[in-house]
């Protein structure tokens, strides 16, 4: 599926650029900045659990107005129950890498560029679709333990989520052209994903005595960590209780500065015509 949407974003971004291969204006450039999550373990933003990201691109300026930018990001989300007091005795918590593959559209509100009648500074809007990995674990007696593999809501092989997933990343950023060639900027995109897994929290408990037996004790005590909050002797869940909410699903967003080389075409001028003096 990765190496698949690969070869479209690709491929989506060739077919902009062999149609108008006469106005050809390229751009590539880093992003440097934070990334974040929206979910089950975190119904708002948390600063705290804010990570560094960052990535590479190469944009495509179809003309004044269009730009179709294809990028590698990585960043890393987490969440923890301790942040919310109402989720207390839940006391569930996750970490995961993200490595995303997007191809974005950006649509400029003013006429930006280095041409005659363009504007060196631009706010835009951008959308686009993207590919991307994650791994969610969490930490339990000192080790890394990686969750997906471990089943914590009971899941049956084919029941089990995908590490691979889609998104739609959106959101508005600007750009300031500093000279002919070097452009800075900053975004900021949500990825609306069609998983509720990024946390590893969607649905219901399941019977931890069946749970144990079928993938172990270290898969029982993270399916219900309740039993780690002072005073709590015991588990508190019990079978089909409610785990997550499985109607919202899980967000994640990049918040980037961008910094970009533009190539600009050496403009050869026509031969002149020879000079005749008149005397």
């Amino acid at each position: 599926m990765y190496p698949r949407l690969t070869k479209i974003l690709i491929l989506f971004t060739i077919f902009f650029v062999t149609k108008n291969s006469t106005a050809q204006k390229w751009e590539v450039g880093g992003l440097l900045g934070a990334s974040n999550y929206n979910g089950d373990l975190a119904r708002e933003i948390v600063l705290k659990e804010t990570h560094l990201a960052g990535g590479i691109y190469a944009r495509y300026n179809i003309g004044k107005y269009f730009s179709i930018k294809s990028a590698l990001s990585i960043g890393t989300i987490s969440g923890n129950d301790k942040n919310f007091k109402e989720n207390k005795y839940r006391n569930l918590s996750f970490k995961s890498n993200i490595t995303e593959i997007s191809s974005n559209m950006e649509f400029n509100f003013r006429p930006f560029g280095s041409q005659v009648r363009t504007e060196n500074f631009t706010p835009f809007l951008s959308l686009g679709i993207a590919g991307f990995r994650f791994n969610p674990k969490a930490k339990y007696n000192g080790d890394i333990f990686e969750l997906h593999s471990l089943h914590t809501e009971g899941q049956s092989n084919k029941e089990m989520y995908k590490l691979f997933q889609l998104a739609v990343p959106f959101g508005l950023g600007f750009k300031w052209e500093i000279n002919d060639n070097l452009i800075v900027g900053y975004e900021f995109l949500y990825r609306k994903t069609f998983t509720d897994y990024l946390d590893d929290v969607s649905k219901r408990y399941p019977d931890m005595a069946e749970q144990k037996k079928s993938y172990g004790s270290v898969s029982a005590a993270l399916s219900d960590r309740s039993v780690e909050v002072d005073g709590i002797t015991q588990p508190l869940s019990t079978q089909n209780d409610m785990r997550g909410d499985p109607g919202l699903k899980d967000w994640y967003m990049f918040s980037l500065f961008s910094f970009t080389y533009r190539f600009t075409p050496i403009v050869c001028w026509p031969n002149k015509p020879p000079v005749i003096w008149e005397y």
